[in-house]
């Protein structure tokens, strides 16, 4: 990875749709507003893209953390600018500020984000790795489920 340096940043322009605003999964829809939820999602996209220029080739990335302190609120239609910022390198961790300002100024949130970068083929081995594992303990369910029944 090359060097990030402190102060650089991306921006993520977000048109917040109704898809956006809080809905539940269990307890069905909440608030008409953008969700806290989503601006964790956006928060990690705004430091995926912070990141990216700077890895080289072979290198990976993977968000570890995203922090979201959520202040204000923004409505379906309403356009939100993401940005995030680079506070430091520690190793092979970026650590990123964000912030979410709505079009009328209000900040909608703020927080952090951290990327882990490795090297790519070592970062789809262990997904390759979680896949075998979660193959074999759906195929033991299965096998428990059978015998449960028969």
């Amino acid at each position: 990875m090359k060097s990030v340096p402190a102060g650089s940043a991306a921006d993520l322009d977000i048109l917040v749709t109704p898809d956006m605003t809080v809905q539940f999964d269990e307890l069905g829809a909440g608030h008409p507003v953008y969700a806290t939820y989503w601006i964790a999602k956006h928060f990690e996209e705004a430091g995926r893209k912070l990141l990216v220029p700077f890895l080289e080739v072979g290198d990976g990335g993977i968000g570890t953390e995203v922090s979201v302190n959520h202040t204000a609120s923004a409505l379906p239609g309403m356009r939100v600018k993401v940005t995030a910022t680079a506070l430091r390198t520690e190793g092979r961790r970026l650590y990123a500020d964000l912030t979410a300002v709505s079009e009328l100024g209000d900040v909608v949130a703020s927080g952090q984000t951290v990327q882990y970068i490795t090297d790519a083929a070592r970062l789809e081995s262990g997904f390759e790795t979680l896949r075998r594992r979660w193959a074999e303990h759906q195929s033991a369910a299965h096998q428990d489920k059978e015998k449960t029944h028969a």
